[in-house]
């Protein structure tokens, strides 16, 4: 069996998992560990170095006193200080950015955002950031060393082929945040993130089916329309519901009277904070954001689509009002890979073209924005924060739209 560095294992999905320190359990109790992951050796060698690097102050710290106690010394000093350990007071002096960023993403970051958001941030700051400016002292980042930066993630970064300019500014946004957050504990004078540029980003088309694709699928899903997948396909086809917030329904967000359905959660699927067989979990929480949790009007299609299935769930015993629209057997929510691998076996079964589950969104955006629906009420309906959003996104069809109209005024 080959050997490996101390603490590092290779796992039966052939990633590896780095094992690391990162304290003791009210210092005098058991070790606290925390893994790391990577696809090669030789990179969980490197982030599992810079994460142990990172907290290495405060292990030695809480190691001294677990010593004092043990030679039966005075410790109450060093235990007086140890929990007045603050956050000021670990990035004073010529800390690097590494430990400064490590420390205020798991003290602050953590605790702030979404789950999928924070294992985002760690991979940007642990694959990209940390071994590119790792080394520098916090005062020294210059806005000349952040847009070094950002050259690098432009052309050197994911295997040299660089990153998308959407990407790129999720990064700047990150270390911006982190140094708004080190002026106002006074480490520094200024934010080097506000001087810097990025490239504009490209818009791309959304993609979307065609009018015969549309027919087709829709074809296909009245037929199965028996299968709750398919109905819950047609659903969000008809709403342009974001996937997550279509496996997070429940019958309480279902108004029949009002006909009204209330996006109030989402369920996503975001890597495993814990070592094991699974390489991601369910997280079951908030929309994706304020402005995403929102009501869809149903029409009559919808209604009755919604209508039926709730009496076919009645007459067989299994409707309550706090469980899952579509449920799995066990009464819980259907994973969002139910969803997708079904979505993909219907479009071939169908003879359309394999596209995303979110393409069903594009879609019925596309319609709503072609047949002239107001775009302030598409925004809402599709939980964008702007309108200037979805013209954005959806301009395509506007424009087209916008031919057809000018078309009318050609006899006069």
């Amino acid at each position: 069996m080959k050997k490996h560095r101390k603490n590092i294992y290779q796992r039966s999905d052939n990633r590896y998992e780095g094992r690391y320190i990162t304290g003791y359990k009210e210092i005098h109790g058991k070790a606290i560990y925390r893994s790391i992951y990577a696809d090669t050796y030789r990179e969980i060698v490197a982030l599992l170095e810079e994460a142990e690097k990172s907290v290495s102050e405060k292990v030695a710290f809480e190691r001294l006193i677990r010593k004092q106690k043990r030679n039966n010394l005075p410790v109450t000093s060093l235990e007086h200080m140890a929990e007045n350990y603050s956050f000021r007071n670990s990035v004073q002096g010529g800390t690097t950015l590494r430990q400064c960023l490590v420390q205020w993403l798991e003290e602050h970051k953590k605790f702030s955002v979404k789950a999928s958001s924070y294992t985002r941030y760690c991979s940007i700051v642990y694959k990209h950031i940390v071994p590119q400016l790792g080394d520098f002292p916090v005062a020294d980042v210059t806005a000349a060393v952040v847009q070094d930066y950002i050259h690098y993630l432009r052309t050197d970064a994911n295997k040299h082929k660089g990153l998308a300019p959407s990407t790129i500014k999720i990064h700047l946004v990150l270390l911006s945040s982190f140094f708004e957050k080190m002026i106002e504990l006074e480490m520094v004078q200024n934010n080097p993130c506000e001087a810097v540029r990025i490239p504009p980003s490209q818009k791309k088309k959304p993609n979307y089916l065609k009018q015969n694709e549309y027919q087709k699928l829709e074809k296909v899903l009245e037929d199965k329309i028996c299968d709750k997948r398919a109905r819950a396909i047609l659903l969000a086809l008809k709403t342009g519901i974001r996937l997550g917030e279509l496996a997070a329904l429940r019958w309480t967000d279902i108004d029949l009277q009002s006909k009204t359905i209330h996006v109030r959660h989402s369920i996503q699927r975001v890597k495993a904070k814990s070592p094991g067989k699974n390489k991601t979990e369910i997280v079951f929480g908030q929309t994706k954001s304020v402005c995403s949790q929102r009501d869809i009007p149903m029409n009559d299609g919808i209604y009755t689509l919604l209508y039926s299935y709730q009496k076919v769930l009645k007459k067989s015993g299994i409707f309550t009002e706090e469980s899952f629209v579509f449920s799995n057997r066990q009464g819980s929510y259907l994973d969002p890979r139910a969803y997708q691998n079904y979505f993909s076996k219907l479009l071939k079964k169908a003879g359309i073209r394999c596209v995303n589950f979110h393409a069903l969104r594009h879609t019925f955006a596309t319609i709503a924005a072609s047949k002239n629906m107001q775009i302030s009420t598409l925004s809402r309906i599709l939980g964008h924060s702007t309108p200037t959003i979805t013209l954005q996104i959806y301009v395509h069809a506007v424009d087209e739209q916008d031919r057809i109209e000018m078309a009318k005024i050609e006899s006069i």
